[in-house]
């Protein structure tokens, strides 16, 4: 994906309302903002952190999207990174899809993406499993969204990496 500095907000705040239409209450900053972080090297970042509905009074689900975006030519960005995360408390098990240090992936595995999956959480049968390409944070939501209403992952069923 590749888009200016100016696509790249309206991106973040159409994710936001994708997410609540999903039923996710974010949890924004104080200014009840969305923030499109900019670092030292140009590199635009944002994240989004919300919890759905619990299926006990006490237990929740919390989900996490985060994409980064380096710049490839002037005002022109190219995510680099994304971390798309679910844990589910109430089913006990956390279901994670990552494109990050992608030279070092490539290199030890041969993919650029992986996931993470525990169930129960904590416990993990496989430190990175086989994972495809995640389009966008639409994507990115829709699995979660399947995860959380879907029956529970089993996680020995998927490919480990290791």
């Amino acid at each position: 994906m590749r888009a200016s500095h100016d696509d790249c907000a309206e991106y973040l705040a159409r994710v936001a309302a994708f997410l609540e239409r999903c039923g996710v209450a974010l949890r924004l900053s104080k200014d009840d903002d969305l923030e499109l972080l900019e670092d030292d090297d140009g590199v635009l970042s944002f994240e989004l952190l919300g919890d759905l509905p619990g299926r006990t009074r006490r237990a929740t689900a919390r989900v996490a999207i985060r994409e980064e975006f380096r710049p490839v030519a002037p005002d022109l960005y190219e995510r680099s990174r994304y971390e798309y995360e679910l844990l589910d408390t109430a089913r006990n098990f956390r279901r994670t899809f990552h494109l990050h240090f992608a030279e070092y992936f490539e290199r030890r595995f041969l993919v650029v993406v992986h996931e993470h999956c525990e169930r129960p959480i904590g416990h993990v049968d496989c430190d990175h499993f086989e994972g495809p390409p995640i389009r966008d944070a639409y994507a990115g939501a829709n699995v979660l969204m399947d995860a959380w209403t879907g029956e529970p992952p089993d996680c020995r069923s998927l490919r480990c990496l290791e």
